[in-house]
């Protein structure tokens, strides 16, 4: 099983690099892959990641599910790029998964796909685009039917790590990560 994250210009650093080792720490093969034609990306924060491939050398078939880190800047980059619109479309016709956070699910309105879904977005983008149905109150949206999870921004970031994770290799693989990260038990202390 592999999976591909896309690393523009400009995106939200936390989001991408909090599902990148989550999925690691569940064995699943994960590649960053640089959309701006250099393996040396630069986050919204300036925080420099070496991307494992550059875009035109990967196929989509390849890729059980291609993930979106959002940030504002990092969105527009992406929605601007003609090959991410259409490695988004063909991922969506493929029927294999597409994993947004943040703002990065405006990919979605430009690739024509979020009009067929339910998903969420960061609080105040969801005027930008139009889903099936919007769903506000969950900080995780996995439409199952199409094949798409949808997050709202960096503080679910954990959440949205851990839902691909359970999506791809089940809720026992998950809780063990979890567990691992010591969450349940931060959880735990945080509702005592």
């Amino acid at each position: 099983m592999k999976v591909m994250i896309l690393l523009s210009k400009h995106y939200e650093e936390t989001e991408a690099l909090t599902v990148v080792d989550y999925l690691r720490r569940a064995d699943i093969t994960i590649d960053m892959v640089a959309t701006e034609g250099d393996l040396q990306t630069v986050g919204a924060h300036n925080i420099v990641i070496l991307a494992d491939k550059l875009i035109q050398d990967v196929n989509a078939k390849d890729y059980e599910m291609i993930i979106t880190p959002g940030g504002v800047g990092g969105t527009e980059a992406l929605m601007a790029n003609k090959e991410v619109v259409h490695l988004f479309k063909e991922q969506f016709q493929s029927d294999r998964y597409l994993a947004s956070i943040c703002a990065s699910p405006l990919v979605l309105g430009k690739a024509e796909i979020s009009e067929h879904i339910r998903g969420t977005i960061y609080p105040g983008f969801e005027k930008k685009l139009s889903f099936k149905e919007y769903i506000s109150d969950e900080p995780v949206v996995v439409d199952r039917e199409h094949q798409v999870i949808t997050s709202q921004g960096p503080a679910t970031a954990v959440y949205f790590a851990l839902t691909l994770i359970e999506v791809l290799k089940g809720k026992e693989v998950r809780d063990q990560v979890a567990k691992g990260l010591l969450l349940p038990q931060v959880e735990d202390f945080i509702k005592a």
